[in-house]
């Protein structure tokens, strides 16, 4: 089978690999589309690159076809259509044992090296674990469901906001989590969404998926727009989706007293963030990561045609061109969101 190999900062090696055999408690998938997330992108240009180290298989978000089954495998089947969640879990911590997997103690995935090498989906091939695997519905194409992973993040966040009919939110940030939490949001009965972010061309998206309001927040006063937009009161929810100190700071002020904050976007362990504003203006702070429940709320949501997956995909690319997926989301001057590689032939 071919494989994207990433050698160092800027390169990737095709190389030829033999699929090994199959463990009993392990499944075979043919991938059919794999995403590059932006913690590929930024090992890719050497920063953070304990996360994925040379010699690795990039890749964790991702669908494909199970083309083989290990033994003690009982409830996946040779020729489903399957998305992968990515996340390996003990399932032994007190995290696991209450549910919380994704808050697993010893968590592993795909992809990374960051808690063990865990090669992922950027190959025509990949095993792994058949609790890993979500059905994958007819009407949802591999696309949109090796985008389990960014959506079962937005709602996700959606659930960890609290976010009740008549609320408005801010979402900071319209890559493709960003973009699924503008969706998700109106229809958990948001009454007004505001989406910002600086590209021109995101906020086009945001606006045509649901975006009531759209800020560009390099070229107009961010803070004094997004405040008109709800009579000066601020928003009662935000939503940090970019992780930058700055658009933290904005996202903060942004909301209401006694309004929420949810964190998602990643600014490295000590990022900045106004304390004075979450004090004195009693505002809750609440972390957000992975995801557990959602996977098959998120296939289900795709599958009715809630979340309009399609239209965060911009760009695909055969897994010989990676190298050229990569380079095109680091241009700026390039309009791009979700970009897929396509391991195999359609």
């Amino acid at each position: 089978m071919k494989c994207a190999v990433f050698k160092e900062p800027y390169k990737f090696e095709i190389v030829e690999r033999e699929i090994p055999d199959t463990p009993e408690d392990q499944v075979l998938v043919k991938v059919m589309a794999s995403g590059i997330c932006g913690s590929d992108l930024h090992p890719y240009m050497g920063v953070g690159i304990e996360r994925r180290k040379p010699g690795i298989i990039m890749g964790h978000e991702a669908a494909g076809v199970v083309v083989r089954t290990g033994k003690g495998v009982t409830k996946v089947k040779e020729g489903q259509r399957v998305a992968i969640n990515p996340q390996i879990y003990c399932q032994e911590c007190e995290q696991c044992r209450t549910g919380n997997f994704h808050l697993c103690d010893h968590t592993r995935m795909i992809g990374s090296s960051k808690n063990g090498f865990q090669d992922g989906a950027m190959c025509q091939y990949i095993h792994v674990y058949e609790k890993q695997l979500v059905m994958l519905p007819d009407e949802v194409s591999y696309d949109a469901g090796c985008m389990l992973d960014p959506l079962g993040n937005s709602m996700h966040v959606i659930r960890r906001s609290g976010l009740k009919i008549g609320d408005s939110i801010l979402v900071m940030g319209c890559g493709t989590i960003g973009l699924g939490i503008v969706q998700l949001a109106k229809k958990a009965g948001a009454s007004q969404v505001i989406a910002a972010d600086i590209s021109g061309f995101k906020l086009d998206r945001a606006k045509e998926l649901g975006a009531d309001v759209v800020v560009n927040t390099s070229e107009e006063d961010a803070l004094r727009k997004i405040r008109s937009y709800t009579g000066n009161r601020g928003v009662d929810v935000g939503v940090e989706a970019a992780g930058l100190d700055a658009t933290y700071d904005l996202t903060v002020q942004s909301v209401k007293k006694k309004g929420k904050v949810v964190a998602l976007g990643y600014v490295g362990a000590y990022g900045n963030i106004p304390l004075s504003d979450l004090i004195f203006r009693e505002i809750e702070l609440i972390g957000s990561t992975g995801f557990v429940a959602e996977c098959g709320m998120v296939m289900e949501t795709l599958r009715q045609g809630d979340l309009q997956a399609d239209k965060l995909v911009t760009q695909t690319f055969p897994l010989e061109q990676i190298k050229e997926a990569f380079d095109l989301l680091l241009d700026k001057d390039q309009d791009a969101i979700k970009v897929i590689i396509h391991p195999n032939d359609r």
